[in-house]
């Protein structure tokens, strides 16, 4: 996820073919499914450009990494951290983000916890040096956790009515105007996704958070970027697990104000030519070019994409994993929308 606010100006292109902002825009659909620009597990990819090289980390035990040279293909190197925190517990860490914050690099991640059930997690925090170099956690409690969690008492303890306490994830940074915040999603349905203020250092709580978006469902993974004077939150809906899983977008004037956003479909299995469950993704703006870096559920020893019954629960990821993949976007009339896969 170069998962935060990037405040570049990003030209806003007038297309010939006018869309309801209020319905589903799906993205331009290909004849056939794009092919991976990294084959290996890439499952929720927070990608940020340092220089000319890209450095993408992943869900994975102790967060996956992996390092794209110009001119040569990925490849992938040690994992993020070499240690959890304290009050962390065993299991994977989901979708991590990177960041630049002054002369470190600052990981947010989401850790198993105990307390909040098996699946149950919080968002700590490491940093390092350098974005290729061993990143260590800082502090001695959570970034964000439930107060119900078997841990210290978090920065933001997330005590929100008419939300589930089952634990927070996908934390995603961004800066604007010298302010930093973090996104995050509280998991459970239903689900919302909330914006924390952050001191200048990004490692702690500046303030309460607040609701950006709530939903019966599931949407996750947000991701913000301002261009054309528009704030736009991109958001992957739906169960991760199924082929159904898609990529959304909303867009606000204001980056609080999102519950009348105009919102539509950037993603999905059918605009993509088959691509099995589409979503987790990232907005990287490298010399005035947005790309998202996003999954796609393939076979084991393919690129095939998984069909339509797929589901990954009770086994089904044994036979799959998730490919990453990179889309150039553009924005038509307020719009974003797919101009071409890259390779």
């Amino acid at each position: 996820m170069l998962r935060r606010l990037l405040l570049l100006a990003l030209p806003v292109l007038l297309g010939s073919a006018l869309v309801a902002a209020s319905g589903p825009v799906p993205a331009h659909a290909e004849e056939r499914y794009p092919e991976p620009v990294l084959a290996g597990n890439v499952g929720d990819p927070s990608v940020v450009a340092v220089g000319k090289r890209l450095v993408v980390v992943a869900t994975g035990e102790q967060v996956d990494r992996a390092v794209k040279e110009p001119g040569r293909p990925w490849r992938w190197t040690e994992p993020v951290l070499a240690e959890r925190p304290a009050w962390a517990r065993k299991g994977a860490i989901w979708a991590a983000d990177l960041t630049r914050i002054g002369d470190r690099w600052v990981l947010y991640f989401a850790v198993p916890v105990r307390g909040l059930g098996p699946e149950g997690r919080c968002i700590g925090v490491a940093v390092a040096r350098g974005p290729l170099e061993v990143f260590r956690p800082v502090g001695t409690a959570p970034l964000v956790c439930p107060a119900r969690a078997k841990v210290p008492a978090a920065g933001d303890p997330v005590a929100v009515p008419g939300l589930p306490s089952r634990g927070v994830i996908d934390p995603s940074a961004y800066e604007e105007g010298g302010r930093r915040y973090l996104l995050y999603k509280t998991d459970g349905k239903p689900s919302s996704v909330r914006l924390l203020p952050l001191n200048g250092a990004g490692r702690k709580a500046r303030g309460p958070s607040v609701e950006l978006v709530r939903s019966p469902g599931v949407v996750e993974n947000p991701v913000l970027l301002r261009t054309g004077g528009a704030y736009y939150l991109f958001a992957s809906e739906g169960d991760f697990a199924r082929c159904s899983y898609h990529q959304t977008w909303r867009r606000s004037t204001s980056l609080t104000a999102w519950a009348a956003a105009p919102q539509g479909v950037l993603l999905d299995r059918a605009s993509t030519g088959g691509l099995c469950g589409p979503g987790g993704g990232d907005v990287v703006v490298q010399k005035g070019k947005a790309t998202l870096y996003f999954h796609g559920w393939v076979r084991r020893s393919s690129t095939i994409p998984k069909g339509g019954a797929f589901w990954g629960w009770n086994g089904g990821e044994q036979k799959a994993r998730r490919a990453m993949y990179a889309a150039r976007l553009v924005f038509r009339s307020g719009v974003p929308v797919v101009k071409r896969y890259l390779r």
